[in-house]
């Protein structure tokens, strides 16, 4: 499936959208992506949620105005995440084990099922929102089921099965999510050493895991045979991918 316009009037664009599962010091699936395309914008962020990744969808638009010919991919992420906008995006990760949150605080204000409530109804306007766009073309993918809410411990699913059953027409619309497909094997046996620098667990995929993953979720998508070599021998060695990343700027308040 290619994208690139091939010299027709309208350029095809990529918005890419999520964590650290999408913008990350190595090549993740938006930038695997991204080469099949004439313009690319990486939204994501390190520890963002939900919340986070809804507001930059909007604001995206807000500036660019998605339409026929775009493509956004939204990578939706753990529904314990806390993201505060105060001078700036404040993506500080999980809420109950974040260093700036008061435990007392957390105890008596934070549940899952709070959580997920809120975050379920983001997605499902930002559903919505994409549908309604003629021409445009956009995916849901996900770093662990929205239904997992401790993403420390990826096998136990909410109680809650109210929720999922209400929003059954939003959460069918997410591709499997990592947890369930490439990092199905970590998830129960333990994570594998990804950090090649300092020998520490580090649950991020690797570039050859973000390509086993889009070959899972949408495939047919990754056609150029280039980016597959160069996904290889950035596993191999991170330090080459500074010979062939280029992920844009974004400018975002």
């Amino acid at each position: 499936m290619a994208f690139v316009s091939q010299g027709s009037q309208s350029l095809s664009r990529l918005f890419a959208f999520g964590c650290s599962f999408t913008h990350y010091r190595w090549s993740t699936w938006a930038d695997i992506l991204a080469v099949h395309f004439d313009e690319y914008q990486n939204w994501g962020h390190s520890g963002g949620g939900n919340h986070f990744i809804f507001n930059s969808v909007m604001e995206s638009d807000q500036r660019h105005k998605f339409g026929p010919g775009d493509t956004v991919v939204i990578c939706w992420t753990n529904v314990m995440r806390e993201d505060r906008y105060t001078d700036q995006w404040q993506t500080n990760g999980n809420i109950t084990t974040c260093k700036y949150y008061d435990a007392e605080y957390v105890r008596k204000y934070v549940t899952e099922r709070g959580n997920l409530v809120r975050d379920v109804a983001f997605i499902k306007a930002t559903q919505a929102f994409l549908q309604n766009i003629p021409g445009l073309k956009y995916e849901f993918l996900s770093m662990c089921p929205l239904i997992y809410p401790d993403q420390y411990n990826p096998t136990r699913a909410s109680g809650d099965t109210d929720i999922p059953e209400l929003y059954a027409s939003v959460l069918n619309n997410i591709k499997p999510s990592y947890y369930e497909t490439v990092l199905n094997e970590d998830r129960h046996n333990g994570w594998k050493l990804h950090n090649w620098n300092t020998g520490l667990k580090d649950p991020h995929p690797t570039p050859i895991e973000h390509l086993a993953y889009l070959d899972w979720v949408l495939p047919g998508w990754v056609t150029n045979s280039d980016i597959r070599a160069k996904v290889v021998e950035e596993t191999a060695d991170p330090d080459i991918i500074h010979k062939f990343l280029k992920r844009p700027e974004i400018t975002r308040l």
